[in-house]
């Protein structure tokens, strides 16, 4: 009689092994990069905003265009001296960075409204620090960065 009972239970135990390791077989294997982190901008900071400056040296006309394009995942910059594209920067929040699991795009909240906006993993000359603020009665951002010297170099981006 116990013999009876261990063939009834060892007919359904072998077939649920068999059924498992096979498939475990057919499961898909698992790739050894796991998904990135994605890095989502700030919704106050999404838009067009745009800088505009101009300086008499020597006595040629120099005029200066910043432009931030903020999207959900995107940051890019384009800085423009007369016409003539000098630098651009574009670190999107979906694309891996370089030798990390994240993003190209690091986004970080500081104190006082203050964000830090740079390329992930990168050192301090890399990122920009920003904030919303209200200035001559705009909306407008202001990247809070410093001369060599120390003191306060605010420069301020109306929205277009």
């Amino acid at each position: 009689m116990l013999a009876n009972m261990k063939a009834k239970h060892f007919v359904p135990v072998l077939a649920l092994t068999v059924g498992l390791a096979l498939g475990g077989v057919a499961l898909p294997s698992t790739t050894a990069e796991a998904k990135i982190h994605y890095t989502k901008m700030p919704k106050s900071f999404i838009g067009t905003w745009v800088n505009l400056s101009h300086e008499n040296y020597s006595g040629t006309r120099y005029t200066y265009r910043t432009t931030l394009k903020i999207s959900k995942y995107n940051y890019q910059m384009k800085y423009v001296v007369n016409g003539r594209t000098i630098s651009k920067v574009n670190w999107s929040g979906k694309k891996k960075a370089d030798f990390y699991k994240h993003s190209d795009l690091g986004v970080k909240k500081g104190k006082h409204g203050r964000w830090r906006i740079s390329q992930y993993g990168m050192n301090s000359i890399f990122n920009e620090t920003y904030k919303r603020v209200k200035h001559n009665g705009k909306q407008a951002l202001v990247s809070l960065d410093t001369y060599d010297d120390g003191s306060p170099l605010n420069i301020y981006y109306y929205k277009k």
